[in-house]
């Protein structure tokens, strides 16, 4: 299955984030090419500060907006996205993409979302 093969390369993007106790890793997908991955960091991006409410504070860099980044349209549009989250343990946890990140690949014409939930398994969100 193609988007167990996906996720997991998801969890493997994940283990190079230095965020600590929540790593996230994120693979952009158009048919069946990789066409760019990303782990969370802790720095400011200023892009989806476009998509973050204020209450939430400031807007820092999830997988998911890294992986969109500098991508050109034609390539988000229509695009998949897998995201996936780690525990320090490397076991899988609920990585389902916040507002902000929504948003963002809404916004870049992403058409579905899949992720792990708390037990691993993958669910889906389509935009």
């Amino acid at each position: 299955m193609k988007n167990k093969r996906y996720i997991e390369f998801a969890k493997r993007i994940a283990e190079q984030s230095n965020y600590g106790k929540f790593r996230h890793g994120a693979v952009l997908v158009k048919g069946s090419s990789i066409r760019s991955v990303s782990t969370n960091k802790h720095r400011h991006c200023s892009f989806g500060t476009r998509f973050r409410h204020p209450d939430y504070g400031d807007a820092t860099l999830h997988a998911e907006l890294g992986a969109i980044l500098g991508i050109d349209r034609a390539t988000t549009q229509g695009a998949d996205v897998y995201v996936a989250r780690i525990n320090k343990e490397g076991e899988a946890r609920i990585s389902k993409p916040c507002q902000m990140c929504e948003a963002a690949m809404r916004h870049v014409g992403v058409r579905r979302v899949f992720y792990t939930d708390k037990e691993g398994k993958i669910e889906r969100m389509k935009l």
